[in-house]
C-alpha cells in the first residue's frame, strides 16, 4: 500500500519528460491490455490476442477468438474513458467497431454509452489515475 502511494506520489509531482512519458504510456498501456484482456476472458467471451494501445489518442484494437468458434473477431475502439460510479472505476469502451457488419450495427443500436470494463481487478486504485493523467 505504501509503495502504491509513493509511486502515485512520484508520477504526480515528478516533472515530466520524455522518457517518463513513454513509461507512464507504457504502464497505460499495460493496465489496458490487462483490463480488456481480464473483463473478455472472465466472462467467457474469447481470448484477447494482439492488443494495440494509443494512449495519446485513447484508441485500442485487438482479436478476439471468441468461445466455440474458430474464425477472430477484429475490435477496434475508437475511444476510451475512465469512469468512477459509486466508488467503482470503469474504463469505458467507445465507438466499438468489428469486422463483422451485424455485430456493429448491434453495438450501434445498443450500446451508445459504451462498454464498461471493472478497473478495480486490475488496478486497486492506482490504475484509474494513471489512465487519466
Amino acid at each position: 500500500m505504501v509503495q502504491r502511494l509513493v509511486l502515485i506520489c512520484f508520477l504526480l509531482f515528478s516533472t515530466a519528460n520524455s522518457a517518463e512519458l513513454s513509461t507512464m504510456d507504457s504502464i497505460r498501456s499495460k493496465i489496458l491490455t490487462s483490463a480488456v484482456s481480464l473483463y473478455f476472458s472472465a466472462r467467457g467471451y474469447g481470448k484477447v490476442e494482439n492488443v494495440t494501445v494509443d494512449t495519446t489518442k485513447k484508441t485500442l484494437s485487438f482479436n478476439l477468438l471468441p468461445e466455440g468458434e474458430s474464425q477472430k473477431l477484429s475490435v477496434v475502439i475508437g475511444s476510451y474513458m475512465t469512469l468512477t460510479v459509486d466508488k467503482e472505476q470503469y474504463l469505458v469502451l467507445q465507438k466499438v467497431q468489428t469486422n463483422r457488419v451485424w455485430l456493429n450495427r448491434i453495438f450501434a443500436d445498443h450500446m451508445e454509452e459504451g462498454i464498461k470494463v471493472p478497473l478495480g481487478v486490475v488496478s486497486k486504485g492506482a490504475g484509474s489515475l494513471l489512465l487519466s493523467m
